[in-house]
């Protein structure tokens, strides 16, 4: 590879990341969980780093940057560090930017003090308690520059540096990060970034609706598309709604009625406790009491009614504020399809798009793009491609697995074999090329199955997902034929909006279709990605529609599967009937009597 300004992006809190871009964008990108299996992990990206370094054939000696999607926790004992806050400006660091200093040797319970009770028993992945493996790296190497990004303005860099749009309202809602929640930017035709709004994160309209999830018995800041989903089981009456006023928008800024108050949720759920240091909301616990009256579907439908509402409000104003009529938009609030539907049919945009990795695992890319940008090094407009940024594996790789595996059987395959399996019944787990980035499966880390027949979701969810009936399955759809499953654009390439079913599709692929009439398209064309194309076409000839249902290889609680152990496994378990592995069909072998 030709040696040319290349940034590494670090992402360190929830959906620890690691990206590499270079002048022309994202080269690789990787959440840390697909390689260590914690899932949501917090902590330094350990492996992510070595492996997009990895899949590059590069070292830190190649690269010029390395930029932290946070302003706070500077290295003080590196000399080049360039803070960028949320106004977009960079200036040197000062000694407030530096979050604490540790003396060399300092147990892990003083770091574990520092970082607050929820950090307790997890002090070992942060970054401060890296910084012996960060040296080990090469990350303080003198030719090294340091860019520490305000987390929404990584955010917002990777929805707008990416979008190809020459300006944009740029928007941002998440939980919080950086003590901010949502922000409203308007971006330049050089690249550049100029903030006209912020919400503080005891008005996060993020916080809202990881509180009603976590009311519902969800783990919050992992299943509120669950709480999305229960929502359209729901249907509008003339109670009134009991969010009215939690969070109201007021010339682009989120007010909280009741500020949002946090605690450490293993502490606060100990009988559920997650892998992770995460926050819990503490108006939560009022958002409940709400359940012992009231089902929890249309609980759901009310919470989701109000952060809808005002998710309209607070674009309709930031189109007002910035004069300007495309968005561009990141952050967890972002990845609520039905929210964006809403968008799009009632603000009509001139383009609306949003970033795939729209959660934290995307800030590192914004992060590293942001630093180019500055550093005058970004080619803009970027192009972007299919979000296949993760490591593969080469056929070999594969080839020697599968012939060490003794209790599999393996036959060559091609898209016409695996379309037949799927019409025969057959749940289909396919490992190819590059992993997706971000949290949507897209083909190459995906579970398949045939959409014609509704029962096809208790099957998956029996077999793999483990998870409530309520929750819906996406499709994968030719682009020659998506005209004929909805009406308007077919411009959905990445499953971050929800559309309205037309009459077609509720009749031919009910699996698909959600109990309230929507689905969550990802429109496939050749040119996105030919081998899965290949199979729609065949998929077509034998069952009549160009349409397969796709959800994420993963067993419910597991992330989505990182190497082809992780793909076998999953067929040992039995969560998947059949595996499409570069040119093989996998299937277990049966046991003898």
């Amino acid at each position: 590879m030709n040696h040319s300004r290349i940034a590494l992006g670090i992402n360190c809190a929830h959906d620890a990341s690691a990206t590499l871009c270079d002048p022309s964008g994202i080269l690789a990108s990787i959440a840390e969980e697909r390689l260590n299996r914690v899932k949501h992990f917090c902590g330094f990206p350990s492996l992510a780093v070595r492996a997009v370094l990895d899949h590059c054939g590069l070292t830190l000696d190649d690269v010029d940057i390395i930029a932290f999607s946070s302003q706070y926790g500077v290295f003080p004992q590196h000399e080049d560090n360039v803070v960028v806050g949320l106004d977009a400006r960079p200036r040197a660091s000062s000694a407030e930017d530096i979050a604490f200093r540790l003396q060399e040797g300092e147990p892990t319970t003083v770091l574990e003090q520092r970082l607050g009770e929820g950090w307790i028993g997890f002090a070992d992945r942060h970054p401060f308690a890296r910084l012996g493996e960060m040296a080990e790296l090469g990350f303080f190497r003198k030719h090294l520059r340091h860019y520490h990004v305000h987390h929404h303005l990584a955010h917002a860099a990777s929805a707008y540096l990416l979008s190809g749009l020459e300006e944009a309202c740029v928007l941002t809602v998440d939980g919080k990060g950086d003590k901010t929640s949502a922000t409203i930017y308007r971006g330049a035709a050089d690249g550049s970034l100029h903030l006209l709004r912020s919400s503080g994160s005891r008005d996060s309209l993020g916080c809202f609706y990881q509180a009603v999830t976590e009311a519902l018995g969800f783990v919050p800041i992992d299943s509120e598309y669950k709480t999305m989903g229960l929502a359209a089981l729901a249907r509008a009456n003339d109670a009134a709604n009991i969010f009215d006023g939690a969070v109201r928008c007021e010339n682009g800024v989120f007010q909280a009625a009741d500020k949002w108050q946090f605690r450490c949720y293993n502490r606060a759920n100990p009988d559920r406790r997650l892998p992770n240091p995460m926050n819990s909301i503490v108006q939560s616990v009022a958002f409940a009491r709400h359940l012992d009256h009231m089902l929890p579907e249309q609980f759901a439908y009310q919470a989701q009614t109000h952060f809808e509402d005002n998710i309209l409000a607070y674009v309709r104003d930031a189109m007002a504020i910035s004069g300007c009529k495309s968005l561009a938009a990141a952050g967890g609030g972002f990845l609520n399809v039905k929210a964006n539907r809403r968008i799009l049919d009632e603000l009509r945009p001139d383009h609306f798009f949003v970033f795939p990795d729209a959660a934290d695992s995307g800030t590192a890319a914004g992060a590293a793009l942001l630093a180019l940008q500055m550093e005058g090094a970004l080619r803009i407009p970027l192009e972007f491609p299919m979000p296949y940024f993760g490591n593969v594996f080469s056929r070999d790789r594969i080839e020697k697995l599968l012939a060490s595996s003794a209790d599999v059987e393996v036959r060559r395959a091609g898209p016409d074999d695996i379309a037949r399996a799927l019409t025969q019944g057959e749940v289909v787990g396919t490992f190819q090329g590059r992993m997706e980035a971000g949290p949507r499966a897209l083909g190459n880390r995906s579970v398949l199955a045939d959409p014609r027949h509704a029962s096809v979701k208790d099957r998956i969810n029996g077999l793999l997902k483990g998870r409530e009936p309520f929750v819906p399955f996406a499709p994968i759809v030719m682009e020659e034929d998506a005209s004929m499953y909805w009406s308007g654009s077919i411009n959905y390439r990445y499953m971050t909006f929800a559309v309205e079913a037309s009459d077609y599709a509720r009749q031919k692929v009910p699996a698909v279709v959600h109990v309230d009439g929507s689905i969550r398209p990802q429109v496939m064309a050749a040119r996105d990605n030919s081998l899965l194309h290949s199979l729609l076409g065949a998929f077509r000839e034998q069952a009549g529609v160009g349409v397969i249902l796709n959800t994420s290889f993963n067993r419910h609680g597991l992330p989505i599967v990182g190497c082809p152990e992780d793909a076998l496994d999953h067929l040992r378990e039995g969560w998947v009937d059949s595996l499409w592995m570069g040119p093989w069909r996998v299937i277990r072998r049966e046991a003898d009597d």
